[in-house]
């Protein structure tokens, strides 16, 4: 008899092992893998999965309470040395890490069947779940989001000695792996080309709770979130609200005829994105639009968290604008995607270190039915089709442009023809369960233990 107690011959539940080495709650692509995992039934038996990573920002509601997800948490290193001493504290940190996550990998969670480890950050995770698989008997998969030693290169410069060796570091574990996935079909043959290994692509949907969002649900959320909305009250002139209304919807719950339109972006504030370009198209729309009355007042959100947040949010401080108000925002998990199905438009400033991934946040944008315009790289191609579900753009100019088109008449009856055609673009966007279910899920059912007898 097996230990589940199903019977002679019985087949054990799947377990597979999720790791991140990086905040847990803010990595929404691995939740996604971990529920639909979760979900997976092979054989009868339902699978189980152990999510390792970072303590942090919250996971989603799926992953927080499913019955066969079961999280280990751990503390990040930390240091108050300054990044000029990289070279000093870097064989600190890496050793660290590596106690604390061989602590978790090899003696506490139960032996997986499979681990599933995200790439980047790839020293010392690939080194380390490599042997823990090898020690288990354990499949080895990579999900390849990006290259690390691409990462590194943006900070220390392609010719630095830690970036060839990351680079080499992750071509020796890459050809280690029984099987990958990678973000793009251009990171897909670029693997292939320089490292001789042929990932799965999987592309980055959104799931089932970015959706457009509905009145109720909207009235509810922007009444929430009027504190942090206090300023851009005060400047867009919503003194006028009356009681039980918000900045845009009033008392019923219904979108008021002078609301502002409500433009979202969403960054990491790292220096792989250049949001002064936004700032800077921003301040040139308003210029455009300040004594056009065809034009709504318009209010730019900028969610995320990161090292450059406090620099822009003083630039943003001492911007002289009319018509438009920039502010920034955090969000509880469950009400990210209630913003964006509430937006008129999005904006992306993603731009890939290795020009072979893509902005997930143009992932969730598109599942709540929102356009976007993104700054143009590479393969950008494989997801935003320039004219069809948003615009492409390379400098400020042309994204002031493009906003100066999609967002003329946009909160008056008749909306933008313009930006009605991206919509239309954006609709029937596949959802992450189904893509997930037909290209990744045969790569785990290859892997299911024997029956236990």
């Amino acid at each position: 008899w097996s230990s589940q107690g199903a019977g002679l011959g019985a087949m054990p539940p799947l377990h597979v092992a999720v790791v991140v080495l990086g905040d847990v709650g803010r990595s929404p692509r691995m939740q996604y893998h971990a529920k639909s995992l979760a979900d997976l039934s092979i054989g009868g038996q339902p699978s189980r999965v152990s999510l390792v990573g970072y303590r942090g920002e919250p996971c989603v509601p799926d992953v927080q309470e499913h019955p066969r997800i079961e999280r280990f948490l751990f503390s990040p290193f930390t240091t108050t040395l300054p990044r000029a001493a990289f070279v000093l504290y870097a064989p600190v940190k890496v050793a660290v890490l590596l106690w604390r996550l061989a602590f978790i990998l090899l003696l506490q969670i139960e032996r997986p069947d499979v681990f599933l480890v995200q790439n980047p950050p790839s020293i010392p995770t690939l080194a380390l779940v490599w042997l823990a698989s090898r020690i288990y008997g354990a499949k080895f998969v990579i999900d390849w989001h990006n290259f690390g030693f691409t990462v590194l290169g943006q900070s220390k410069g392609n010719s630095h000695p830690f970036v060839r060796i990351s680079r080499t570091y992750e071509s020796f574990f890459a050809r280690r792996a029984d099987a990958h996935f990678s973000v793009t079909d251009a990171m897909r043959k670029w693997m292939l080309a320089e490292w001789g290994v042929a990932p799965r692509v999987l592309y980055d949907k959104a799931p089932h709770f970015f959706r457009e969002t509905t009145d109720a649900e909207r009235h509810g959320l922007f009444g929430r979130l009027a504190d942090q909305l206090a300023s851009a009250t005060a400047a867009l002139g919503g003194a006028g609200i009356g009681e039980g209304g918000t900045l845009f919807t009033d008392a019923k719950g219904k979108l008021r005829p002078d609301r502002p339109a409500l433009v979202m972006s969403s960054t990491s504030w790292t220096e792989d994105e250049d949001f002064g370009m936004l700032l800077a198209a921003i301040a040139d729309f308003d210029a455009r639009v300040r004594n056009d009355p065809e034009f709504p007042k318009v209010l730019f959100v900028v969610t995320g968290k990161g090292p450059l947040k406090r620099f822009y949010e003083e630039k943003m401080s001492r911007m002289a604008l009319q018509k438009t108000h920039v502010c920034t925002m955090w969000l509880e998990p469950r009400d990210y995607p209630l913003l964006l199905g509430s937006a008129d438009l999005g904006v992306c400033l993603h731009t890939s270190t290795s020009g072979l991934d893509l902005p997930m946040k143009v992932v969730d944008m598109f599942g709540c039915g929102l356009p976007v315009c993104a700054v143009g790289f590479d393969c950008l191609s494989e997801l935003v089709r320039h004219g069809e579900n948003g615009m492409v753009f390379s400098f400020s100019t042309e994204l002031s442009d493009q906003m100066l088109a999609l967002l003329r008449g946009v909160t008056g009856p008749e909306g933008n023809a313009k930006l009605k055609k991206l919509r239309e673009g954006v609709a029937g966007f596949e959802r992450w369960q189904p893509n997930w279910q037909r290209h990744a899920a045969p790569v785990f059912q290859a892997s299911r233990p024997p029956p236990a007898w």
